[in-house]
């Protein structure tokens, strides 16, 4: 069984986050095991986020205005995600789902960062209706994009019933969704474009992806979020089209 305590000596054992951040960590890793369908021990996916946990709590500001859990949770999550993803050997449809939250939670933490407390607190409610639409409709477009950009993973056919082979009406439904998400990037513009192709289809690190275009990883992660907002509004004109 894991160690529940973060991995790094420097973090001191009186924080008084530390439990909270150990809840925190706890709920979140039950959550994701049950939406991978109980694939995974919950001792090995908490293992994967206490050197993350660690580091949270050493950069937490609480002057910042944002609560600990709301800084803690998209960062513990996803360090869970990315070790998962790691692993060789993982079924295919495991691969496509973790891709997929990967990809619905950094849009959620770039759309965190961008809308404040004091940018809520400005909007008329018409104006907050429409960007719960754009958000709702980016973050399914995000996850829709991780999940069927690429292959990758092995067939699962003696285990869990979710992962194995797709039957004929699964592949092509997965083939015309990939088809119509790289057409609406063809038509995309840069840099979101090559930011979101080099990504999800090559497979790059967001940081890598946004350093070939020479910007940062922070400007990435903002347009990244701006070209799925893109590409979600060009997916629906396609589709009415069809």
């Amino acid at each position: 069984m894991s160690d529940p305590r973060p991995r790094d000596k420097s973090t001191r054992s009186d924080d008084p986050r530390l439990g909270e951040g150990l809840e925190l960590l706890d709920v979140i890793a039950r959550g994701l095991g049950r939406q991978l369908g109980g694939r995974f021990e919950l001792d090995d996916l908490k293992g994967h986020a206490h050197e993350a946990l660690a580091d949270i709590l050493g950069k937490f500001d609480p002057s910042r205005g944002v609560t600990f859990a709301a800084y803690a949770r998209l960062r513990l999550r996803g360090a869970i995600i990315d070790g998962l993803r790691r692993e060789s050997g993982l079924p295919r449809g495991v691969a496509a789902r973790l891709r997929a939250l990967e990809a619905a939670d950094l849009y959620v933490e770039a759309k965190a960062e961008e809308n404040g407390p004091q940018t809520r607190a400005s909007l008329t409610a018409e104006l907050a209706d429409a960007r719960l639409h754009n958000f709702l409709r980016g973050l399914a477009t995000a996850y829709a994009t991780g999940l069927v950009a690429r292959d990758g993973g092995d067939d699962d056919p003696e285990g869990d019933p979710s992962n194995a082979p797709e039957g004929p009406e699964d592949q092509a439904s997965r083939s015309q969704t990939r088809a119509l998400i790289e057409k609406a990037l063809d038509s995309l513009g840069e840099p979101e474009g090559t930011i979101l192709r080099r990504h999800y289809f090559l497979d790059e690190d967001l940081q890598d992806a946004a350093a070939h275009v020479g910007l940062s990883k922070s400007w990435g992660s903002r347009l990244h979020a701006r070209g799925i907002e893109k590409l979600a509004a060009k997916l629906q004109a396609l589709r009415g089209n069809l």
